[in-house]
């Protein structure tokens, strides 16, 4: 089992930078912190989580909703002001709004983005008292003010959460538990949480409605960094050991990179994940 130090990025493919990052900042308070090998780093002031951008042209997939990220707001009526927000700048941002709608005790708002991606903005203002706390507690210890996110209505308070599909939740949940050294929340018999117990952000798995389902590229991966490159290569080594019994999709050699080294694989979902050493 690995022994990960954080679940530190998430990975997001569009088709440019032009069209895509502007909305970023504008809706969801998400600012360009890296700039690397022609990727783009981008942060939320108030979320260690990073998510790197990947502009892979027009020919760039139209990812299912149910392949989202979302951000958090502090209360219901912020996700009402974030419908009409959104739908006032609908037409000079090319985006479309999916009506607000409750589900598992959230309130949230989802839109498309020109570049093939889907974003949630939600509330969970009532969802603690329901015994959510685990997954629904504050993302931040200080909350932005609607100063610093001025005009809108709403203030993104945190970079909260990105969600995959699974064919086998079952199993995938034993895989990302005793493999990959995740916490896994369980909730609904139709979905887990998966996280890394020292931080709040966190993965939404869900059951695939779909058999035949898009699947995701390496472009729309997660991170799991280890503490060091030997964890990395032991991790690989592993990992080739179990391939077949853990039904990886794909599993690629550790690649050395100047800050450190990673290895790639798809799980068995077809789902893809990255290992690396530190923040590499």
């Amino acid at each position: 089992m690995l022994k990960p130090t954080g679940l530190v990025r998430g990975h997001y493919e569009c088709r440019s930078f032009e069209e895509s990052l502007p909305i970023l900042k504008e809706f969801l308070a998400l600012e360009v912190v890296d700039e690397r090998s022609g990727q783009k780093v981008v942060q939320h002031p108030n979320t260690g989580w990073q998510l790197v951008v990947h502009a892979n042209g027009a020919d760039a997939p139209i990812k299912s909703m149910r392949n989202h990220y979302g951000v958090r707001v502090a209360t219901n009526a912020e996700v009402d002001c974030a419908t009409d927000y959104l739908e006032s700048k609908k037409e000079q941002f090319g985006i479309k709004t999916i009506k607000p709608r409750e589900n598992h005790n959230a309130y949230s708002v989802h839109f498309y983005e020109p570049g093939g991606n889907y974003w949630e903005i939600e509330s969970y203002e009532h969802a603690v008292e329901h015994g959510m706390g685990k997954t629904t507690n504050p993302h931040w210890s200080k909350p932005l003010s609607a100063d610093e996110v001025p005009g809108k209505g709403y203030v993104p308070q945190a970079l909260t959460h990105g969600t995959l599909e699974n064919d086998d939740l079952e199993t995938s949940e034993r895989f990302y538990r005793e493999a990959l050294g995740l916490e896994v929340v369980k909730l609904w018999p139709s979905s887990c949480y998966v996280k890394h117990p020292d931080t709040p952000w966190y993965i939404v798995c869900i059951k695939a409605q779909n058999a035949n389902r898009r699947m995701l590229s390496r472009y729309q991966r997660f991170t799991i960094a280890l503490a060091s490159q030997s964890d990395v290569q032991a991790a690989h080594r592993d990992f080739t050991v179990h391939r077949e019994n853990w039904k990886l999709h794909a599993l690629e050699e550790v690649c050395d990179w100047a800050d450190g080294v990673s290895f790639q694989f798809a799980d068995l979902n077809g789902n893809w994940w990255e290992i690396t050493n530190g923040q590499a």
